[in-house]
């Protein structure tokens, strides 16, 4: 697992609401899967914080062994943003990404693109001579087998006039 965007929680453990909140003290958790552990908090737990209807510690503090088991990744993500005059009167996001890549990790002998009849190898035609240019081996593939159509935005609203007219709407007073 490869996560992007920490956002550490700044609360102190144990004060205030922060008990409805534990899963944020954890970049990742990994517990055995159980039916009864499907959410990491609740609606209701801003209404009790001494006794949430959640508790999410309760997860992972039974120190369950996780080997040969079916496992649950829970996964904080978030970023802190500081604001600034640039952020008037559209708050961009550049450089603000959060998420997680699974990726396997001594799973495969090799890399498993390299038994896909569609690879190509790229290298330099001369070596510490960057500027002679590269030599492309397709593997028998013509010069279109890669290429994907572009689609315009008309192909887009044949298939999807909602995406510009919004008529479905569930709401019209929205």
């Amino acid at each position: 697992v490869q996560l992007y965007g920490m956002s550490p929680n700044l609360v102190c453990e144990d004060v205030g609401h922060e008990r409805t909140v534990p899963w944020a003290r954890h970049q990742m958790v990994v517990t055995k899967h159980k039916d009864s552990e499907q959410w990491s908090s609740s609606n209701y737990a801003m209404f009790d914080s001494l006794d949430p209807v959640v508790d999410f510690t309760k997860f992972y503090t039974d120190n369950e062994d996780i080997v040969d088991e079916d496992l649950v990744l829970w996964i904080s993500t978030g970023w802190y943003h500081l604001p600034h005059n640039e952020d008037l009167p559209v708050t961009p996001a550049v450089g603000n990404q959060i998420g997680f890549f699974l990726l396997p990790y001594n799973y495969f002998p090799e890399c498993p693109s390299m038994g896909s009849r569609d690879a190509m190898y790229v290298e330099h035609s001369k070596n510490y001579d960057y500027s002679s240019g590269v030599l492309v081996d397709r593997n028998g593939n013509s010069l279109n087998q890669c290429i994907t159509a572009k689609p315009t935005l008309e192909d887009d609203l044949k298939l999807n006039p909602d995406i510009a007219l919004e008529t479905n709407r569930v709401d019209p007073n929205l």
